[in-house]
């Protein structure tokens, strides 16, 4: 006997931005593709991201904006936009490709999400004339118009995240085109003890195979004293910033990475098992991973860079529970420096750096 087919609905959302937001345009597929498999079956239609770069074609009836927004913008139902520290390329009839996509959308009826990210620094060799451009764009925009602002990847993707759910929430249901769905499989259920055992879930068509009896997950009791659920929060945010502040790896891959040291560092097997005394040192080793991401800062922000430095330092002595008094004289004497000094701010920047790295490996003993 057949199963009668259902249907769902798609919704349209086109990310844009000029290229310095990239990251961002990926945390918000991200945050995207998580909505769909958490609620989108279950709320009857499915949210489809699309860009420029991945969703248009050529079409040398139009120009290039001009195809963007016929096949973009004028069937989309959300527009999300995200500037950084450029504007973009100025069109015919805007100050960029991304601001018209904007106006377009707004005339359309359509919804528009506009962010504008105030991460430090701005990126090395950015333009004064894009930058200029921007702001003048943004102030404009923030006086007729409501937007958002966000200081970090890892608070852009969780507004974002937020917003998004928002807005699907008021999204009218069925006035939009649907696609056709699969029709369900009866579940068919099978379990088998052993060494190379095989499991088949539905009809037939998912097969996986187990070399190993699965591992069964150790549930730890929190000890009294642990951490509350808000402390537990504010670290995972603190893991979030590291993780967005680390290159060459996926946004998924840096954070188990960055929660993997954590745990390393405090010598715990699970983060809930921290003590809420913990939580002065966590956030002293916090401070000091963020300063090392600073780094490049030293020539491209010397001020920034320094600042941080001062403040790594800081940190770290107040989770040695050094003093100024004692242990600026020890560190001069093991630098072996020609004078004591009585000041962090007074120091070269190749004699900060000493302190800094000596500091740091004193704080790791």
């Amino acid at each position: 006997m057949s199963t009668p087919s259902s249907t769902v609905e798609l919704v349209k959302v086109t990310l844009c931005g000029p290229s310095d937001v990239a990251r961002e345009i990926a945390l918000a597929t991200e945050v995207i593709n998580d909505w769909n498999c958490q609620h989108g079956e279950q709320r009857g239609f499915w949210v489809k991201h699309q860009h420029w770069s991945t969703d248009s074609y050529p079409d040398a009836q139009e120009t290039g904006q001009g195809a963007i927004n016929k096949q973009l913008i004028d069937s989309t139902d959300i527009l999300v936009a995200i500037f950084w520290s450029r504007i973009g390329t100025a069109t015919a009839n805007a100050e960029s490709g991304t601001v018209e996509e904007i106006q377009l959308a707004i005339k359309r009826g359509r919804k528009v999400m506009v962010y504008f990210s105030d991460l430090e620094p701005l990126p090395a060799g950015a333009p004064t004339e894009q930058v200029n451009r921007l702001w003048a764009f943004r102030q404009q925009l923030r006086a007729e118009k409501s937007c958002w602002t966000f200081q970090s990847r890892s608070r852009f993707r969780d507004d974002f995240a937020n917003h998004l759910a928002l807005v699907l929430n008021d999204f009218p249901i069925g006035q939009k085109p649907s696609l056709r769905r699969k029709p369900a499989a009866s579940p068919v259920r099978q379990t088998a003890r052993g060494t190379g055992n095989i499991q088949i879930a539905g009809d037939g068509n998912e097969v996986h195979q187990y070399q190993r009896p699965p591992v069964i997950k150790t549930v730890l009791e929190r000890r009294p004293g642990s951490i509350t659920t808000a402390e537990e929060h504010q670290i995972s945010v603190w893991i979030k910033e590291l993780a967005e502040g680390t290159m060459g790896k996926s946004r998924n891959a840096a954070f188990g990475e960055w929660g993997a040291r954590l745990l390393k560092r405090f010598k715990v097997p699970k983060r809930e098992t921290l003590l809420s005394t913990d939580m002065p040192a966590v956030e002293a080793w916090y401070r000091q991973q963020k300063a090392i991401q600073t780094t490049g800062y030293k020539t491209k922000a010397p001020d920034q860079w320094r600042a941080s430095r001062i403040k790594a330092i800081k940190s770290a002595m107040t989770g040695m529970g050094k003093s100024n008094e004692s242990y600026y004289p020890e560190l001069s004497d093991r630098l072996n420096m020609k004078k004591a000094f009585t000041s962090l701010t007074r120091l070269t920047k190749t004699d900060l750096d000493r302190v800094y790295q000596m500091v740091l490996r004193d704080s790791r003993r």
